[in-house]
């Protein structure tokens, strides 16, 4: 059952005029009914902004939080009318589960460091060094010039031959002599590549050809020959005084004599056992 303002009011002044009470009441009826008014204006006012105690408005890049005040009790509630965003700092409260968001970063982000750029220039696969460990030594120096003096003889003549294969072959011996069992002659003409003295037995027949002239053998070794390039092309030769004797053959020899510096001379070819001397 609904009572109007005015029912309330008569009720109140019945009650009031009671001589039950003991006493004559000072409150005024109209001052009651009044405050029930304001408290029922306000707890309208509660139903219809119930939901807007929590709404959250974005305003200059931030949240700002409806607040309702009551001037007499504190409640949630303000007097006559609710007050928005930065109008009012005073009223403006941010809520518990409404955290401002955090300003947008101004930062700029790091700088890339860009990585060495590599060559894409190519002229296909690069070889690896030559091992100098592997390189073969150089070759002895060689000597061409002169007449050639092989392991077997000298033109015509030939190491073993006999006085009469030799005079054949070459022509007769000039200034031939003997000394003991050897026989020493000279020997020159178109069968020889120049003049040059022999050595002979009767036994073993030519022991030795001494070119008089410059000559070289068929592995490069000749008058300007080092010791190194000696021992290069004959590496089984031996030094006998002021020579090398370098083996050629099962029974030839060549014999290379060589000055103070080292570097050969001359050379003659030699039986390796004879006992005629190097005329």
């Amino acid at each position: 059952m609904n009572m109007s303002e005015e029912d309330v009011r008569q009720k109140l002044r019945d009650l009031f005029a009671d001589d039950r009470l003991g006493a004559g009441s000072t409150l005024n009826p109209e001052t009651i009914v009044a405050g029930a008014r304001r408290r029922r204006r306000r707890r309208q006012l509660m139903q219809t902004t119930s939901g807007m105690a929590a709404a959250i408005v974005m305003v200059g890049g931030g949240l700002t939080v409806f607040t309702i005040h009551d001037k007499d009790n504190g409640a949630a509630f303000p007097g006559d009318q609710l007050t928005m965003g930065a109008a009012s700092s005073s009223l403006v409260q941010p809520g518990p589960a409404s955290p401002v968001p955090p300003a947008s970063s101004s930062a700029q982000p790091p700088e890339q460091t860009s990585a060495p750029q590599h060559s894409t220039i190519s002229d296909g696969p690069v070889k690896p060094p030559k091992s100098t460990a592997a390189t073969k030594p150089p070759a002895p120096g060689k000597v061409t010039t002169g007449s050639l003096l092989t392991a077997a003889g000298f033109g015509k003549l030939r190491l073993g031959m006999s006085e009469s294969e030799a005079e054949l072959a070459a022509g007769p011996l000039r200034a031939k002599e003997v000394r003991g069992t050897c026989t020493y002659g000279y020997a020159e003409g178109a069968a020889v590549p120049g003049p040059a003295s022999v050595s002979l037995t009767e036994g073993n027949g030519i022991t030795v050809i001494n070119p008089s002239g410059t000559v070289h053998t068929p592995e490069g070794i000749g008058v300007g020959s080092t010791e190194a390039d000696i021992l290069a092309a004959y590496p089984g030769s031996t030094k006998d005084g002021g020579a090398y004797v370098a083996p050629v053959s099962a029974v030839s020899a060549y014999r290379i004599v060589v000055a103070k510096d080292g570097s050969a001379v001359s050379i003659l070819l030699t039986s390796i056992n004879q006992d005629c001397q190097f005329s």
